[in-house]
Protein backbone atom coordinates (compact mmCIF):
# COMPACT_ATOMS: atom_id res chain seq x y z
CA UNK A 1 0.00 0.00 0.00
CA UNK A 2 3.00 2.35 -0.29
CA UNK A 3 1.81 5.19 -2.53
CA UNK A 4 4.12 5.27 -5.52
CA UNK A 5 4.87 8.17 -7.82
CA UNK A 6 3.76 7.09 -11.29
CA UNK A 7 5.35 8.53 -14.41
CA UNK A 8 2.78 9.13 -17.14
CA UNK A 9 4.33 8.52 -20.56
CA UNK A 10 3.28 10.53 -23.59
CA UNK A 11 3.58 9.51 -27.21
CA UNK A 12 5.16 11.77 -29.82
CA UNK A 13 2.75 14.51 -30.90
CA UNK A 14 0.48 14.49 -27.83
CA UNK A 15 0.31 16.69 -24.73
CA UNK A 16 -1.91 14.37 -22.68
CA UNK A 17 -2.52 10.62 -22.46
CA UNK A 18 -5.73 8.91 -23.56
CA UNK A 19 -5.51 5.14 -23.18
CA UNK A 20 -7.76 2.10 -23.18
CA UNK A 21 -6.68 -0.75 -20.88
CA UNK A 22 -7.80 -4.38 -20.87
CA UNK A 23 -6.23 -6.84 -18.42
CA UNK A 24 -7.28 -9.77 -16.24
CA UNK A 25 -7.55 -7.41 -13.26
CA UNK A 26 -6.41 -3.95 -12.22
CA UNK A 27 -2.76 -4.33 -11.22
CA UNK A 28 -1.74 -0.73 -10.46
CA UNK A 29 -0.84 -0.25 -6.76
CA UNK A 30 -1.76 2.80 -4.71
CA UNK A 31 -0.16 5.63 -6.69
CA UNK A 32 -0.22 9.34 -7.44
CA UNK A 33 1.06 11.64 -10.18
CA UNK A 34 1.12 15.34 -11.07
CA UNK A 35 -1.45 14.76 -13.81
CA UNK A 36 -5.20 14.99 -13.33
CA UNK A 37 -6.96 11.76 -14.28
CA UNK A 38 -10.40 10.96 -15.69
CA UNK A 39 -11.11 7.22 -15.38
CA UNK A 40 -14.07 5.28 -16.74
CA UNK A 41 -14.51 1.64 -15.67
CA UNK A 42 -15.91 -0.36 -18.57
CA UNK A 43 -15.70 -3.81 -16.96
CA UNK A 44 -14.97 -5.42 -13.53
CA UNK A 45 -15.87 -4.52 -9.97
CA UNK A 46 -14.30 -4.11 -6.56
CA UNK A 47 -13.25 -1.31 -4.22
CA UNK A 48 -12.06 2.13 -5.32
CA UNK A 49 -9.60 3.97 -3.07
CA UNK A 50 -9.26 7.74 -3.60
CA UNK A 51 -7.47 9.53 -0.78
CA UNK A 52 -9.32 8.39 2.36
CA UNK A 53 -12.46 7.45 0.38
CA UNK A 54 -13.27 3.75 0.04
CA UNK A 55 -16.24 2.87 -2.18
CA UNK A 56 -17.41 0.05 -4.38
CA UNK A 57 -17.07 0.38 -8.13
CA UNK A 58 -18.85 -1.39 -10.98
CA UNK A 59 -18.99 -0.92 -14.77
CA UNK A 60 -19.83 2.69 -15.60
CA UNK A 61 -17.98 4.09 -12.58
CA UNK A 62 -16.47 7.46 -13.49
CA UNK A 63 -14.13 9.63 -11.41
CA UNK A 64 -12.02 12.75 -11.91
CA UNK A 65 -8.88 12.71 -9.76
CA UNK A 66 -6.85 15.86 -9.17
CA UNK A 67 -3.10 16.33 -9.17
CA UNK A 68 -1.22 14.44 -6.47
CA UNK A 69 -4.20 12.52 -5.04
CA UNK A 70 -3.39 8.83 -4.23
CA UNK A 71 -5.76 6.28 -5.80
CA UNK A 72 -6.17 2.71 -6.97
CA UNK A 73 -8.82 0.19 -7.98
CA UNK A 74 -8.84 -3.21 -6.25
CA UNK A 75 -10.46 -6.33 -7.69
CA UNK A 76 -11.46 -8.98 -5.11
CA UNK A 77 -9.64 -12.30 -5.11
CA UNK A 78 -12.65 -14.09 -6.62
CA UNK A 79 -12.76 -11.76 -9.65
CA UNK A 80 -12.31 -13.63 -12.94
CA UNK A 81 -12.87 -11.84 -16.20
CA UNK A 82 -11.67 -8.77 -18.02
CA UNK A 83 -10.85 -5.48 -16.31
CA UNK A 84 -11.33 -2.72 -18.89
CA UNK A 85 -11.02 1.02 -18.46
CA UNK A 86 -10.49 4.25 -20.37
CA UNK A 87 -8.04 6.63 -18.70
CA UNK A 88 -7.26 10.25 -19.63
CA UNK A 89 -4.30 11.89 -17.86
CA UNK A 90 -3.34 15.53 -18.32
CA UNK A 91 -1.40 18.20 -16.48
CA UNK A 92 -3.13 21.36 -15.34
CA UNK A 93 -0.53 23.34 -17.34
CA UNK A 94 -0.83 21.23 -20.54
CA UNK A 95 -1.67 24.37 -22.59
CA UNK A 96 0.75 26.64 -20.75
CA UNK A 97 1.27 27.92 -17.23
CA UNK A 98 -1.44 30.60 -17.42
CA UNK A 99 -4.15 28.97 -19.51
CA UNK A 100 -6.42 28.14 -16.56
CA UNK A 101 -6.31 31.76 -15.43
CA UNK A 102 -8.17 33.00 -18.50
CA UNK A 103 -11.76 34.10 -17.77
CA UNK A 104 -13.18 31.61 -20.29
CA UNK A 105 -11.73 28.71 -18.27
CA UNK A 106 -12.62 29.91 -14.78
CA UNK A 107 -15.15 27.10 -14.38
CA UNK A 108 -12.65 24.44 -15.50
CA UNK A 109 -10.11 25.88 -13.06
CA UNK A 110 -12.60 25.53 -10.19
CA UNK A 111 -13.42 22.00 -11.34
CA UNK A 112 -9.77 20.89 -11.20
CA UNK A 113 -9.36 22.48 -7.77
CA UNK A 114 -12.35 20.49 -6.50
CA UNK A 115 -10.93 17.35 -8.14
CA UNK A 116 -7.98 17.47 -5.74
CA UNK A 117 -10.35 15.65 -3.37
CA UNK A 118 -11.61 13.40 -6.18
CA UNK A 119 -14.99 13.68 -7.89
CA UNK A 120 -17.42 10.82 -8.49
CA UNK A 121 -19.56 11.57 -11.55
CA UNK A 122 -23.00 9.98 -11.88
CA UNK A 123 -26.29 10.07 -13.75
CA UNK A 124 -26.74 11.64 -17.18
CA UNK A 125 -23.50 13.56 -16.76
CA UNK A 126 -21.57 10.30 -16.40
CA UNK A 127 -23.32 8.80 -19.43
CA UNK A 128 -22.39 11.79 -21.56
CA UNK A 129 -18.76 11.83 -20.41
CA UNK A 130 -18.47 8.06 -20.94
CA UNK A 131 -19.66 8.45 -24.52
CA UNK A 132 -17.14 11.26 -25.05
CA UNK A 133 -14.28 9.13 -23.72
CA UNK A 134 -15.18 6.26 -26.04
CA UNK A 135 -15.00 8.69 -28.97
CA UNK A 136 -11.85 10.35 -27.67
CA UNK A 137 -9.66 7.24 -27.90
CA UNK A 138 -10.35 7.02 -31.65
CA UNK A 139 -9.61 10.65 -32.55
CA UNK A 140 -6.53 12.36 -33.94
CA UNK A 141 -4.58 14.61 -31.52
CA UNK A 142 -6.24 17.99 -32.20
CA UNK A 143 -9.88 16.75 -32.22
CA UNK A 144 -9.01 14.74 -29.10
CA UNK A 145 -7.77 17.88 -27.35
CA UNK A 146 -10.88 19.83 -28.34
CA UNK A 147 -13.14 17.06 -27.07
CA UNK A 148 -11.24 16.99 -23.75
CA UNK A 149 -11.77 20.73 -23.31
CA UNK A 150 -15.46 20.34 -24.16
CA UNK A 151 -15.75 17.48 -21.66
CA UNK A 152 -14.09 19.46 -18.86
CA UNK A 153 -16.33 22.43 -19.64
CA UNK A 154 -19.39 20.20 -19.36
CA UNK A 155 -18.18 18.77 -16.05
CA UNK A 156 -17.57 22.26 -14.69
CA UNK A 157 -21.28 23.01 -15.18
CA UNK A 158 -22.64 19.64 -14.06
CA UNK A 159 -24.44 18.96 -10.80
CA UNK A 160 -24.00 15.19 -10.77
CA UNK A 161 -20.65 15.14 -8.97
CA UNK A 162 -19.71 14.11 -5.43
CA UNK A 163 -16.50 14.85 -3.55
CA UNK A 164 -14.67 11.70 -2.44
CA UNK A 165 -11.76 12.41 -0.06
CA UNK A 166 -12.65 14.21 3.15
CA UNK A 167 -11.99 17.93 3.56
CA UNK A 168 -9.22 17.28 6.08
CA UNK A 169 -7.48 14.59 4.07
CA UNK A 170 -3.74 15.01 3.68
CA UNK A 171 -1.80 12.35 1.74
CA UNK A 172 0.53 10.26 3.90
CA UNK A 173 3.47 8.71 2.09
CA UNK A 174 5.40 7.57 5.16
CA UNK A 175 6.84 4.12 4.44
CA UNK A 176 6.15 2.80 7.94
CA UNK A 177 2.51 3.94 7.82
CA UNK A 178 1.88 2.39 4.42
CA UNK A 179 3.56 -0.89 5.33
CA UNK A 180 1.45 -1.10 8.50
CA UNK A 181 -1.79 -0.45 6.60
CA UNK A 182 -0.82 -3.00 3.96
CA UNK A 183 -0.56 -5.72 6.62
CA UNK A 184 -3.99 -4.78 7.98
CA UNK A 185 -5.69 -4.68 4.58
CA UNK A 186 -4.13 -8.01 3.59
CA UNK A 187 -5.59 -9.52 6.76
CA UNK A 188 -9.07 -8.12 6.04
CA UNK A 189 -9.08 -9.36 2.44
CA UNK A 190 -7.94 -12.85 3.41
CA UNK A 191 -10.38 -13.22 6.33
CA UNK A 192 -13.47 -11.43 5.05
CA UNK A 193 -15.56 -14.62 4.77
CA UNK A 194 -14.82 -15.43 8.41
CA UNK A 195 -14.74 -13.45 11.63
CA UNK A 196 -12.51 -10.40 11.20
CA UNK A 197 -11.14 -9.37 14.60
CA UNK A 198 -10.02 -5.83 15.30
CA UNK A 199 -7.59 -7.07 17.95
CA UNK A 200 -5.91 -9.29 15.33
CA UNK A 201 -5.71 -6.37 12.92
CA UNK A 202 -4.19 -4.29 15.73
CA UNK A 203 -1.64 -7.04 16.46
CA UNK A 204 -0.58 -7.11 12.80
CA UNK A 205 -0.24 -3.35 12.87
CA UNK A 206 1.90 -3.55 16.01
CA UNK A 207 -0.51 -1.41 18.05
CA UNK A 208 -2.78 -1.84 21.05
CA UNK A 209 -6.50 -2.15 20.15
CA UNK A 210 -7.26 1.37 21.41
CA UNK A 211 -4.30 2.93 19.59
CA UNK A 212 -5.16 0.99 16.44
CA UNK A 213 -8.75 2.28 16.47
CA UNK A 214 -7.55 5.88 16.57
CA UNK A 215 -4.79 5.21 14.03
CA UNK A 216 -7.05 3.53 11.46
CA UNK A 217 -9.66 6.27 11.56
CA UNK A 218 -7.03 9.01 11.27
CA UNK A 219 -5.27 7.40 8.31
CA UNK A 220 -8.26 6.10 6.31
CA UNK A 221 -11.10 8.31 7.53
CA UNK A 222 -13.22 5.27 8.47
CA UNK A 223 -13.63 3.10 11.54
CA UNK A 224 -12.21 -0.39 11.14
CA UNK A 225 -15.70 -1.87 11.50
CA UNK A 226 -17.07 0.38 8.73
CA UNK A 227 -14.24 -0.63 6.42
CA UNK A 228 -14.83 -4.35 7.02
CA UNK A 229 -18.55 -3.90 6.34
CA UNK A 230 -17.76 -2.03 3.13
CA UNK A 231 -15.58 -4.88 1.87
CA UNK A 232 -18.23 -7.46 2.80
CA UNK A 233 -21.12 -5.61 1.18
CA UNK A 234 -19.05 -5.18 -1.98
CA UNK A 235 -18.54 -8.92 -2.26
CA UNK A 236 -22.20 -9.59 -1.52
CA UNK A 237 -23.32 -7.17 -4.26
CA UNK A 238 -21.41 -9.18 -6.83
CA UNK A 239 -22.67 -12.52 -5.48
CA UNK A 240 -26.30 -11.33 -5.65
CA UNK A 241 -25.82 -10.67 -9.37
CA UNK A 242 -23.57 -13.57 -10.35
CA UNK A 243 -25.16 -16.34 -8.24
CA UNK A 244 -28.96 -16.07 -8.59
CA UNK A 245 -29.45 -19.64 -7.38
CA UNK A 246 -28.19 -18.73 -3.88
CA UNK A 247 -30.49 -17.11 -1.35
CA UNK A 248 -29.71 -13.77 0.27
CA UNK A 249 -29.30 -15.46 3.66
CA UNK A 250 -26.88 -18.04 2.28
CA UNK A 251 -24.73 -15.33 0.66
CA UNK A 252 -24.76 -13.17 3.78
CA UNK A 253 -23.72 -16.01 6.10
CA UNK A 254 -21.01 -17.20 3.69
CA UNK A 255 -19.55 -13.68 3.63
CA UNK A 256 -19.11 -13.44 7.39
CA UNK A 257 -22.43 -12.08 8.67
CA UNK A 258 -24.01 -14.14 11.43
CA UNK A 259 -27.05 -11.90 11.96
CA UNK A 260 -29.40 -11.45 9.01
CA UNK A 261 -31.14 -8.38 10.47
CA UNK A 262 -27.80 -6.64 10.95
CA UNK A 263 -26.78 -7.58 7.42
CA UNK A 264 -29.98 -6.13 5.95
CA UNK A 265 -29.40 -2.84 7.82
CA UNK A 266 -25.78 -2.61 6.66
CA UNK A 267 -26.68 -3.43 3.08
CA UNK A 268 -29.51 -0.89 2.93
CA UNK A 269 -27.32 1.81 4.47
CA UNK A 270 -24.55 1.29 1.92
CA UNK A 271 -26.54 0.69 -1.27
CA UNK A 272 -29.89 2.39 -0.63
CA UNK A 273 -31.67 -0.86 -1.56
CA UNK A 274 -32.76 -4.07 0.13
CA UNK A 275 -30.77 -7.11 -1.11
CA UNK A 276 -33.61 -8.55 -3.21
CA UNK A 277 -34.33 -5.14 -4.76
CA UNK A 278 -30.62 -4.79 -5.59
CA UNK A 279 -30.65 -8.20 -7.28
CA UNK A 280 -33.75 -7.36 -9.32
CA UNK A 281 -32.37 -3.98 -10.43
CA UNK A 282 -29.11 -5.48 -11.68
CA UNK A 283 -30.51 -8.64 -13.24
CA UNK A 284 -33.83 -7.38 -14.54
CA UNK A 285 -37.25 -8.95 -13.91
Amino acid sequence: MLAQLEKVSLRPGESFACREFSTERFFSPLHFHPECELTLIESSHGLRFVGDSIERFEPGDLVLIGSGLPHYWHNPDEWHGEARSIVVQFREEMLGAQWLETPELAGVHRLLQRARRGLHITGRTAQGVAAALRRMIKLDPLPRMLLLLETLHGLSRARGTKLLASAGYAPVFNVEDQSRLARVLDYVNSSITQTVLQREAARRAGLSPAAFSRYFRRKLGHTFEAFVNEVRVGRICRALIDEPERSVAEIAFATGYNNLANFNRQFLRRTGLAPLAYRRRHRGP
